[in-house]
């Protein structure tokens, strides 16, 4: 699998292994081996949040799960870990404020059985407190070595590129990453985000991340098994020609239709986008590997113009 330099010496896979419901939904037997399943095909990209997946159980399952598997295959300096912080957790951990980031950070590292993370997230905007505040905060965790890079998810584009001018202004790392809800098919613009920042991207914000030349780590990207089972789209996506036109070209390739999302989304950089990289998971093995086949499907500029086009 292609590597991506993101910074000095951090190199992640061109897909990143999402570890949201390892420990919860999906049993430690069954994480090991897609966690096992996406190294040996050169993944180096993991997700996860210090709230992962408290919606079923605590929050810390996802984090707890990946320490263990770390431990036990003793690789954590082969990967790029990534964690976040800022999102509600049964009550509590909301926000943004330096004495949240502190705690949190110093929670994951426990949890994660590591003491730094590659790469951290505001998980979330927090408009109830200062910007300068945040930065700052974030900004001393890259100091402390606890942190190597920093990255915004769920911002508004204005806000995000207010944080990082702040931190900048302020001497200190800004973030360099954003990690956003984005796929192949476009949104209904109708229908409101769950979350108050937890928007699509759309053209504008596409055309501020190529001005920045800021990577985009793309969630969602296969809307939870929508494009082989159109009927789990449900009314949040436009399909129409635009899906055709991917179910014609993988049928003509022979791979998956999520495959082919997969490979549209790496490839977007040969059209003058930004680089994106993909984030999804599973709870086999065996559909990791067919959706990563995406990861090196090399599409021509004509491909690309006819799937970007449609």
């Amino acid at each position: 699998m292609e590597k991506i330099q993101l910074k000095n010496d951090i190199n992640v896979s061109s897909v990143c292994l999402g570890a949201m419901n390892f420990g919860t939904l999906v049993d430690e037997k069954a994480s090991f081996a897609v966690l096992d399943a996406y190294v040996a095909t050169g993944g180096n990209f993991i997700d996860t949040s210090n709230n992962y997946a408290h919606w079923r159980g605590t929050g810390d399952e996802s984090e707890t799960l990946l320490g263990k598997w770390l431990k036990e295959r003793k690789n954590r300096d082969k990967l790029v870990i990534a964690t976040k912080v800022g999102f509600d957790r049964h009550g509590e951990g909301a926000g943004l404020k330096k004495e949240q980031i502190e705690y949190w950070i110093d929670q994951s590292l426990l949890k994660l059985g590591t003491d730094y993370v590659d790469i951290y997230y505001a998980h979330t905007d927090d408009p109830s407190t200062p910007l300068e505040e945040s930065v700052a905060a974030f900004g001393k965790l890259v100091k402390k070595g606890k942190v190597r890079m920093l990255g915004g998810s769920n911002y508004d584009v204005w806000r995000y590129d207010r944080a990082v001018g702040a931190a900048k202004k302020a001497g200190y790392a800004a973030f360099e990453i954003m990690e956003q809800k984005f796929s192949y098919l476009y949104a209904n613009a109708a229908v409101a985000p769950k979350y108050t920042f937890n928007e699509y991207t759309d053209r504008e914000r596409l055309r501020y991340l190529k001005a920045t030349n800021t990577p985009l780590v793309a969630y969602s990207c296969l809307l939870g098994g929508g494009y082989e089972a159109p009927e789990k789209f449900g009314d949040g996506y436009i399909v129409g020609k635009r899906y055709d036109v991917l179910v014609e070209m993988a049928r003509e390739k022979g791979v998956s239709n999520s495959a082919l999302v997969v490979a549209y989304l790496t490839n977007l950089h040969i059209t003058g986008e930004t680089r994106v990289i993909p984030l999804f998971s599973s709870s086999k093995p065996e559909h990791i590997v067919a959706n990563l086949r995406g990861a090196d499907i090399k599409l021509t500029e004509e491909e690309m113009n006819i799937l970007k086009n449609a």
